[in-house]
């Protein structure tokens, strides 16, 4: 989509808007608010200072407009998961779509909502505040596909909802700190089926040894006398 903004001259330019803001976006997520400046920005942009500020506001505007499309244009892979019919492919879904996601070309390699806002100075709090806001909204809409869950009887009433949705929240954001570290997607599609095993889902995960039929049994004799 192309638009107008003020060049040094004062005289109106034509650019690409959506071009621009996913360069920005890419720019936030790989160096997060506080590491970009910008000098940064108008490199990654094409655009001078003032050409910025006139079509998009200051940094902080900015880095909602790119947060904004963020969510709309690359973090769906979430919300895919929790459409699953079935716990159990809810979970697995989650899981499949983190590590597609963390490891699909062309972005950084973690969650924007993680690294785009980590710094601790006054002038970052806005930023902060905005993904620490996301981050709660996610974790929020884990916790209503729980609940359903539970009304279906796929998760036992003796399970804390509250912290089961915490606790995936940890696994799931410890896949794109391991991605960001540099793990493999090999390596991260090994870490989430150990994952799955602790959380109790056996038959989901390929076969770690000749024990695992006669483990797997009693698991689910367990599970099964809980509900």
């Amino acid at each position: 989509m192309k638009t107008t903004g003020k060049g040094k001259t004062g005289r109106p330019i034509s650019f690409d808007r959506d071009a621009a803001l996913e360069a920005a976006m890419l720019l936030f997520w790989e160096r997060g608010f506080e590491g970009t400046s910008i000098a940064d920005l108008t490199a990654a942009m094409g655009l001078n200072p003032s050409s910025i500020y006139a079509a998009f506001g200051d940094k902080h505007a900015l880095f909602s407009l790119v947060v904004k499309r963020y969510l709309e244009t690359r973090a769906q892979y979430a919300t895919e998961a929790l459409q699953e019919p079935t716990l159990e492919k809810v979970i697995r879904a989650l899981f499949d779509n983190t590590v597609a996601f963390l490891t699909t070309p062309g972005h950084p390699p973690t969650c924007m909502t993680l690294a785009g806002a980590m710094g601790c100075s006054v002038d970052a709090a806005p930023a902060r505040e905005l993904m620490t806001e996301i981050r709660r909204q996610n974790e929020g809409a884990i916790r209503e596909r729980l609940l359903e869950a539970r009304k279906t009887r796929e998760l036992s009433k003796e399970v804390n909802v509250d912290d089961y949705t915490r606790y995936l929240s940890l696994l799931l954001a410890g896949l794109s700190i391991q991605a960001a570290n540099g793990s493999t997607k090999a390596e991260l599609k090994r870490i989430a089926q150990l994952a799955l095993r602790h959380l109790g889902y056996w038959d989901l995960c390929p076969p770690l040894d000749g024990l695992e039929n006669r483990v797997n049994r009693i698991r689910k004799s367990t599970f099964s006398n809980d509900r």
